[in-house]
């Protein structure tokens, strides 16, 4: 990232992250609040990151969006899912495909991608239901494009509450419904302490700068 200068999207989303990593107890409070008081002072994208390396992972990020990035030599081309009058899911920390296609016909599948990696650039998921449905759930924080043709079905997205930075990885996603439905969602951070978020994202207003 260079010398990229810090915007307040920018610091907003570290908050986000450290808050997160306090609720899910990967930061005590006191390595909480040394690092919150550099979220408001850095001047460089490079130092900002710095703020966010996991503590119990070298080489890992708390940002939710350097979480989903994957290496491009471990991400496949392609792969098919296909439920005929049956099922299929996937969930965990699956490394998703450059192109990944899904049919549900009279049946139903689950894609599960909260956990996900995707590889840097744009990815392509085709989702196809007919007389069934297909459920689909990204991480917050990738950038999403959707198009959705329906015919006597759905097609519905629910666009989540992160906004993405501009090196996000990019999902492409193409659904197709036919007397069935396509469900895209994002599926929120986990936490363990919704009080320790709050708690968390209160004592980052001590470092705000006064406006």
């Amino acid at each position: 990232m260079g010398m990229v200068a810090v915007n307040e999207r920018m610091r907003e989303r570290a908050v986000a992250a450290l808050a997160t990593a306090y609720a899910n107890d990967q930061l005590s409070v006191e390595e909480l609040d040394a690092r919150l008081a550099h979220v408001f002072r850095v001047q460089t994208a490079q130092d900002l990151t710095s703020l966010l390396a996991d503590p119990s992972r070298p080489g890992h990020s708390l940002d939710e969006v350097q979480r989903v990035d994957a290496p491009d030599e471990l991400v496949p081309e392609r792969a098919l899912l296909i439920a005929a009058m049956g099922g299929f899911g996937v969930k965990g920390e699956y490394v998703v495909p450059r192109h990944l296609k899904a049919w549900a016909v009279a049946g139903g599948g689950e894609l599960d991608l909260s956990k996900a990696r995707f590889g840097r650039g744009v990815t392509r998921i085709d989702l196809t239901a007919i007389m069934g449905g297909v459920d689909l759930t990204l991480p917050e924080g990738v950038r999403v494009e959707v198009v959705g043709t329906a015919f006597m079905g759905g097609v519905e997205h629910d666009a989540g509450r992160m906004q993405p930075l501009d090196d996000a990885p990019v999902v492409r996603i193409d659904g197709t419904a036919v007397m069935g439905g396509v469900d895209i969602k994002h599926g929120p951070p986990e936490r363990k302490s919704e009080r320790k978020y709050v708690e968390a994202v209160g004592r980052a207003e001590a470092w705000r700068p006064s406006r």
